[in-house]
């Protein structure tokens, strides 16, 4: 992948991989976690980038290292084609400015001794934007565009609901005029009729000013009407990536079609039989080898075992990182490998 981007593409990961030191004590030594592991995307400007999967997939890390809020234990990230960590002290100030994040906690991420205007003019005082007037008078347009009283600026964090909490970071991160914003499980802690106004009022914010989203989640029945594109993360890895229809219509990996075949349909009819993965997840302090779904996958072949799949595909841009899918994105036909006999029986019926 170059680091010189195609106009549209806004930010780029290349062979992004953190990982973490565990434990460690008298008794024991300390671990290596992996929590991202050689992770390449392009995001283009304008999209809402949907990166999705279980607890412990390496969402949150994904995104931090994204916005650089954690280093990377190698690989990198570009903006606009530069690298993040080559920038310079004016670079990295005006990263900051264009790159922000809504945190997944509305509470946490708000100082409770400060009032709630005295935080959304926060940024523009960082970066000198405006006037005084000018500030004041930006911060009771946030407030108004989030859908809150200008009054509401004299509050502190303890007075509001969680909603209002979670719009209020909303505004912080629009303060300072960002080309991006990583948007870490926004709505998880909220109440569904919450979590609703709260995703329109990102889709808004996105359309009105050409935003780019890039939006963690587990709930894939948001990211099905929400995003543009999809990845889909397993243990520390993208294992499949594509716009959002075409994915949710045909996904061709093992791990994102159990993903979606739980979310709820309306229609009792049109329910998609769960596909259930075997075992338990495995422990990052100890990742199988080869493709690490393959001990819950019920359609693995014994090659999975010893094989790492690249993340491919064909000019749709649908990548896959699985041992039946080829290079050209088509599925490799079941007697092309030998099966495992374990799993023989579950192979009928579970891959078109």
């Amino acid at each position: 992948m170059s680091s010189t981007p195609p106009d549209d593409i806004i930010l780029q990961a290349q062979g992004l991989t953190r990982q973490f030191r565990s434990g460690g004590s008298l008794i024991g030594g300390a671990h290596t976690v992996t929590a991202v592991d050689g992770i390449d995307l392009e995001i283009r400007r304008g999209q809402i980038f949907a990166v999705v999967g279980e607890s412990g997939s390496g969402k949150t890390t994904l995104g931090r290292m994204l916005a650089g809020l954690l280093q990377p234990t190698s690989g990198g990230v570009f903006y606009r084609g530069r690298d993040i960590a080559s920038l310079d002290r004016r670079g990295r100030a005006d990263f900051r400015r264009r790159m922000q994040i809504v945190f997944q906690d509305p509470y946490s991420s708000l100082d409770p001794r400060m009032r709630i205007g005295a935080q959304i003019r926060e940024p523009l005082d960082i970066h000198r934007i405006g006037t005084s007037a000018e500030r004041r008078k930006r911060v009771d347009e946030l407030l108004e565009r989030v859908g809150m009283a200008p009054s509401y600026a004299n509050a502190f964090p303890a007075e509001l609901s969680g909603g209002q909490r979670q719009r209020v970071g909303i505004a912080m991160a629009l303060a300072s005029s960002p080309e991006v914003i990583v948007a870490d499980e926004p709505t998880s802690a909220l109440d569904v009729s919450v979590q609703a106004q709260v995703l329109n009022l990102l889709a808004e914010l996105q359309r009105e000013n050409n935003l780019t989203i890039i939006f963690i989640t587990h709930d894939l029945g948001v990211v099905q009407h929400f995003s543009d594109r999809v990845a889909v993360m397993y243990l520390g890895r993208v294992v499949e990536e594509m716009d959002t229809a075409p994915l949710f219509a045909d996904p061709r990996h093992p791990y994102t079609r159990m993903l979606f075949s739980a979310i709820p349909d309306r229609d009792p009819s049109r329910a998609v039989p769960l596909q259930m993965p075997t075992g338990e997840p495995p422990s990052p302090l100890a990742p199988p080898p080869g493709c690490t779904f393959h001990p819950r996958c019920p359609v693995a072949l014994d090659a999975c075992s010893a094989v790492q799949p690249a993340l491919v595909g064909a000019g749709n841009r649908h990548l896959t990182a699985c041992i039946r899918v080829g290079p050209d994105g088509a599925r490799v036909p079941v007697a092309a490998a030998a099966p495992s006999p374990i799993r023989e029986a579950t192979l009928s019926g579970a891959l078109p």
